[in-house]
């Protein structure tokens, strides 16, 4: 089952059957902890589907609403190696090592809802900043309780050159106007 945010508002997808939610609060929608069993419910009371075609052309929003977007960070094992060369560069010491062997994720704030773009939408990258990479995340959707009822798929810009040459610099190397892709769904 998928959730899709339109122009058009709110679609629910299962198995290849569309259903239009019409104009829900998608704020509202995505914080139930029961997210999954309302929207099975919905789909079996439903009597109202749609079939889309050329659901490629389908105008698409990023499936978010006022939530924020928020990031884990020295998350792979195989870039630790190179965090560890660039903080002890910069004078950083030891302190990404220290993350990766710490009960606490790192985790910071990627982006406002407005800052978001989706789904064929283009990334931003800083003009500042002549190393820029891609960096694809698996996102998931945590309601205001703490339970995950949702994931999609994401992109977290980053401009390595900036963090690289000060780790205190990171808020400004992934924080700024269309640094956060997510969707479709």
């Amino acid at each position: 089952m998928k959730l899709y945010k339109t122009k058009n508002g709110i679609a629910l997808e299962d198995s290849g059957t569309y259903i239009q939610l019409g104009n829900s609060d998608w704020d509202a929608l995505v914080n139930q902890d029961n997210l999954f069993e309302e929207l099975t419910r919905f789909r079996d009371d439903s009597t109202d589907t749609v079939a889309w075609k050329g659901f490629e052309t389908m105008e698409l929003l990023a499936p978010v609403g006022s939530q924020e977007v928020w990031a884990a960070g020295v998350t792979y094992l195989r870039s630790r190696e190179a965090r560890k060369e660039e903080a002890e560069s910069a004078g950083g010491g030891d302190f990404y090592q220290r993350v990766y062997e710490a009960t606490r994720p790192e985790l910071f704030p990627k982006a406002a809802s407005h800052r978001v773009v989706g789904h064929n939408t283009a990334v931003r990258i800083r003009k500042d900043s002549g190393w820029n990479v891609p960096e694809p995340e698996l996102t998931v959707l945590v309601t205001r309780n703490g339970n995950i009822v949702g994931y999609t798929i994401g992109n977290d810009m980053s401009s390595r050159d900036i963090e690289g040459e000060n780790p205190l610099y990171l808020p400004q190397a992934k924080v700024y106007d269309g640094a956060c892709s997510l969707g479709p769904g």
